[in-house]
């Protein structure tokens, strides 16, 4: 890709223009692409990549196929491979673009900020925006990227926006203060939690209360909030005993941490993040068997969501135990199911000289 901006300027005019096209496109004829994407899910690169190939010879939906090309790409961090797949698929799009089109637009606006190409992730976002002007993510994600760049100033107005899209999302206001105490304006994200605190919705819940108290290190207070919300009849469990537990991880106090896991566990434990920060716990108190067993155990309920997590801790609790041969072979099955991570790559240098 030599004319970044040219390319960029195609997504914008092609969001714009599509609203006057008629029809949706074809995206029947698709068998190799999802094939392909079924292989991306249990970290066949090599396999999805021939069903990829396979589908570009038998002319299948090219608006199908470029999008599945453009996230294997994005997997094995060729982000340059990856936009001019993105690219390509927004511009098969025939018609008003639907959702599978705006997901798309994510993807690439991300693949720029993995590029560090943070104005052409803007562009992005200004071109999803100028269709979906309440898109409180894509404000977000393009204040992020302002962030980024030091625009302040932008990044604030579009965060604000976001949040007065959405009032009653704290989950959100969360992020926004970390990203704003990750960048060195601690303080300000601070206001932003503290007036949640402060406000007046009656409908804030005990487990919202807690979060916010956790992270402005009021200990205490989110405890207490949180022992309440995890005693409710009705309250989604497992976010409040996660967050209950890393109360204690904040203090030292693993074992209350582990304790708090355990006893959930036991009743509902079909929950692979509970599992990775309980072994995590055990980790740090020094029992890796304990560990290894939590973090298999995460693993065996097969979500691809924390699996990375889940193997990464599991390799280092062999490396703590002294098992070098077992975190090398496991290291092994992690680079080749996760091979865009550079840490990984030095990790994996690193256990071939034990």
């Amino acid at each position: 890709m030599t004319v970044r901006s040219n390319m960029t300027a195609t997504v914008i005019v092609m969001l714009g223009a599509l609203l006057f096209g008629s029809g949706c496109g074809n995206i029947a004829s698709h068998k190799n692409v999802d094939r392909g994407l079924a292989y991306i899910e249990s970290h066949e690169y090599e396999e999805a990549a021939q069903c990829f190939d396979a589908a570009e010879k038998a002319g299948e939906n090219a608006r199908v196929l470029y999008r599945a090309k453009g996230l294997l790409d994005k997997i094995l961090g060729e982000y340059d491979s990856a936009a001019e797949n993105f690219l390509k698929s927004l511009a098969a799009t025939s018609g008003i673009p639907g959702d599978m089109d705006f997901d798309t637009n994510y993807y690439l606006a991300d693949t720029y900020i993995k590029q560090e190409k943070y104005d052409e992730a803007i562009k992005v976002y200004d071109a999803i925006l100028a269709l979906r002007k309440k898109d409180k993510d894509a404000y977000y994600m393009r204040g992020m990227a302002r962030l980024y760049m030091s625009d302040h100033d932008g990044a604030t107005a579009d965060f604000n926006k976001a949040m007065t899209l959405s009032p009653r999302n704290y989950d959100l206001r969360i992020m926004i203060y970390k990203a704003l105490s990750a960048n060195g304006f601690e303080e300000e994200g601070r206001e932003i939690l503290e007036a949640c605190l402060n406000n007046t919705d009656p409908n804030m819940t005990n487990y919202e209360k807690g979060q916010i108290s956790y992270y402005l290190g009021n200990n205490a207070d989110a405890q207490s909030y949180l022992e309440l919300a995890r005693n409710e009849r009705d309250a989604q469990k497992a976010p409040v005993v996660l967050l209950l537990g890393q109360t204690g991880e904040k203090q030292g106090d693993y074992n209350y941490a582990i304790s708090v896991y355990k006893t959930f566990l036991a009743e509902d434990p079909d929950h692979p993040d509970i599992y990775n920060q309980l072994g995590l716990c055990q980790t740090y108190v020094g029992d890796y068997d304990s560990a290894v067993n939590s973090f298999e155990a995460g693993l065996a309920l097969g979500n691809n969501e924390y699996s990375r997590a889940l193997l990464m801790n599991e390799i280092t609790a062999y490396e703590y135990a002294g098992n070098y041969a077992q975190a090398k072979t496991l290291m092994e099955k992690y680079r080749k199911a996760y091979p865009d991570d550079k840490d990984a790559e030095r990790e994996e240098i690193f256990l071939s000289s034990r």
